[in-house]
């Protein structure tokens, strides 16, 4: 009974982190719950590499705890990721490669959602995939506006 009351509780916690990630606002609560019964959950420890600049960027990732460096090649870290943050979410709307290397720093539990499921849940529940998409629309043309200024 009590790993039940375990997993229902990590999953209320989940959702509760889902709720604060600005490429999944405007979902409804049982929305929120699809999306996560979509993502995988993997446990990383310090040091390891999530993945590699050139990597196949087919999902994304949401970090519900631990630190994560962000590397790029010849520049070295250029962001720590923090619980709440996602990265990867390019992967959502197109299959391009990691611009990036990620690097756990601290260990980490993720969320992780492919491409491939999010499309197959979107033709069942479209709202779904229109609120995810305009928020990641948004989120690109911003950071696009902010490199555009410098």
């Amino acid at each position: 009974m009590a790993n039940v009351t375990g997993k229902v509780a990590a999953r209320a916690k989940a959702v509760k982190i889902l709720k604060k990630i600005p490429v999944l606002q405007g979902l409804l609560d049982e929305e929120y719950k699809m999306v996560l019964a979509m993502c995988s959950s993997t446990a990383a420890r310090n040091g390891d590499v999530l993945f590699k600049q050139g990597d196949d960027g087919s999902s994304m990732y949401i970090l519900l705890s631990g630190e994560i460096d962000i590397n790029v090649t010849g520049v070295g870290t250029v962001h720590v990721m923090k619980a709440g943050e996602i990265l990867g979410e390019i992967g959502l709307v197109k299959k391009v490669p990691r611009t990036a290397s990620a690097v756990i720093s601290q260990d980490a539990v993720l969320l992780q959602l492919y491409s491939e499921i999010l499309h197959d849940v979107v033709k069942k529940h479209p709202r779904i995939g229109y609120i995810i998409m305009r928020n990641v629309a948004k989120i690109l043309a911003a950071r696009l506006s902010e490199t555009n200024k410098k």
